[in-house]
């Protein structure tokens, strides 16, 4: 039970938003990501789902449902997460546990999914991408690599679309042992900081 509940934090660590597919929907369509919608129970995404589920997890109030999938036309782990059987959030983790794949592969594709960003929902909320570990933007600087595995830096920039019904999270960053590629969508009308209670699942 105890192997089982680090099995679960561990993985709470990788789609979780820090301080540091098919496509997901757009404002033109009836879902809020991909075919589901936020709120949804476990088990109703479960029967929309239609990539292979990988595991299931729960800890007091979270739930996880982990898959294995393709987003923004690379390999992908999508994972969703539910608050007392309410979907809040859905994570595309880009080349999991890709050992082939470098930090400046990662920081490529970052820029490549950006671009798609941009295409589909026009400007960034943030004027750069440059995030410290106490969350102040600056101006990353040619050894992006370094900082990046060092944990100095991240990158990471915001939208929030549909008629502010979701918000995006593209981020890179060093999360426990690896540089990790995340784009993180999360109710945007939740009335508690998500990531707060997560935190305190943990305990």
């Amino acid at each position: 039970m105890k192997k089982l509940i680090l099995s679960f934090l561990a993985l709470l660590l990788f789609v979780v938003s820090t301080t540091y597919a098919p496509a997901p929907a757009t404002a033109a369509t009836k879902y809020d990501f991909k075919n589901v919608n936020w709120g949804m129970t476990v088990n109703q995404v479960k029967k929309k789902e239609k990539s292979k589920l990988l595991d299931q997890s729960k800890i007091k109030d979270i739930s996880l449902l982990e898959y294995k999938t393709t987003g923004f036309r690379v390999n992908a782990k999508l994972v969703y997460i539910f608050y007392k059987n309410k979907l809040v959030r859905a994570v595309y983790e880009i080349y999991p546990n890709d050992s082939k794949k470098t930090t400046m592969d990662r920081v490529y594709k970052y820029f490549s999914i950006k671009r798609d960003l941009f295409d589909e929902y026009d400007a960034s909320i943030n004027f750069q991408d440059g995030l410290t570990p106490n969350g102040k933007r600056v101006h990353y600087d040619d050894d992006i690599e370094k900082n990046l595995l060092s944990g100095a830096v991240a990158l990471e920039c915001n939208w929030v679309i549909d008629k502010k019904k979701t918000s995006i999270s593209l981020m890179l960053a060093r999360v426990t042992d690896a540089v990790r590629l995340r784009v993180i969508y999360t109710d945007y009308n939740l009335k508690y900081d998500l990531d707060e209670l997560i935190d305190a699942q943990k305990y």
